[in-house]
Parts: C-alpha cells; sequence; structure tokens
C-alpha cells in the first residue's frame, strides 16, 4: 500500500486552476469567504436548534402539577455536526429522588417527541431540606 502525499494529490490538479495569477487569486479568496459563511450558517442554524429544543423542554416541565415552582433548568448543546445528538442538561434542585425521577422521565418522554436523537444528562441535586423550606413557607403563608 503507497502512502500519498496531500501535496503531491494537489499538484495533480494544478493545471485545472490555471488561471492569470490574479484572477486565480481573487477565486480562492471568493471560495474561501464563501466557505466561511456557509459554515458560520450551519453553526447558527445549529444554535437555533438547541435554543429550540432547550425552550420546548423548558416549557413542558411547569406543566406537571408537582414540579411547579422547583429550580429546573434544561441547558441544550448541540455539536457543529448534525450526525452528533444534542445534550439537554438538566439542572436544579429537588426536594425528593422521587421528584428527581419524575423530571427525568417528563424530560426524556418530551425529547423522544420532539427530538429523537437527542439524549438528556441528570445534574439534578436532590436537596431533603428544600421539602422543609417549601413546607414553613407554606405555613406561614404569603407576606
Amino acid at each position: 500500500m503507497r502512502v500519498t502525499q496531500p501535496a503531491h494529490l494537489i499538484s495533480r490538479f494544478l493545471p485545472l486552476l490555471a488561471f492569470p495569477a490574479r484572477a486565480g487569486a481573487q477565486t480562492v479568496m471568493l471560495l474561501a469567504i464563501g466557505v466561511a459563511v456557509k459554515l458560520f450558517d450551519r453553526k447558527r442554524k445549529r444554535e437555533d436548534e438547541a435554543v429550540s429544543l432547550q425552550s420546548q423542554i423548558s416549557d413542558a416541565l411547569p406543566l406537571d402539577p408537582s414540579l411547579v415552582g422547583l429550580p429546573i433548568t434544561a441547558f441544550a448543546v448541540g455539536s457543529f455536526w448534525r450526525r452528533l445528538p444534542f445534550v439537554l442538561a438538566i439542572t436544579g434542585t429537588v426536594p425528593t429522588p422521587e421528584l428527581r425521577d419524575a423530571v427525568m422521565r417528563l424530560v426524556v418522554q418530551e425529547l423522544s417527541r420532539r427530538q429523537p436523537s437527542a439524549r438528556a444528562e441528570d445534574r439534578l441535586v436532590v436537596d431533603p431540606l428544600m421539602l422543609k423550606q417549601t413546607a414553613r413557607r407554606l405555613s406561614t403563608g404569603p407576606r
């Protein structure tokens, strides 16, 4: 098996680019600008998809009555390449492990409906003291 150097391959195609020096440089510059614009546009579209997915999941969380008032956020990260799935990090604090499971079940259900290739990453923290603080707030009433 023979290893071919990239420069050797490129040198085979150089005669095809036999333009006057000035026109060749301009063509290369226009091509480079076109590629850069296309890559920037692809990155922007992928970021827009991530923000859309993030907002859809964040909007679905308060619809469950048991999750209302919990400080839970969703943060979507998407790779530049479409082949790699979005990763949705779910962060926040919940008072019980059962609520943690309920949150993750809801997120996985919503992801499977909206973006089947995406995956959820559990970054929730269980804080039992949170339950006591909520009970104390409810017993004293609004201020």
